[in-house]
């Protein structure tokens, strides 16, 4: 299991940030898309998001935490 840290990415006005435990960047990003509906693939694919990878997690698949950006 990956550790997916996710930056610049849950927008409002400012940029939020996501914590994914996932076998795989496609296996994060179907939970991404699951969790979050009003922001979506376009978000998770944009060109500014930056991902950090934590390889070898004891934790199971799931959205670990997230904050989303403010105004």
């Amino acid at each position: 299991m990956n550790l997916y840290i996710i930056n610049k990415i849950l927008f409002d006005y400012t940029s939020g940030m996501v914590v994914i435990a996932a076998e795989s960047k496609e296996h994060a990003r179907d939970l991404f898309i699951e969790k979050f509906v009003n922001y979506g693939a376009e978000d998770f694919d944009h060109e500014s998001t930056k991902f950090t990878v934590i390889e070898g997690v004891n934790h199971p698949a799931a959205i670990v935490d997230y904050v989303y950006g403010g105004g």
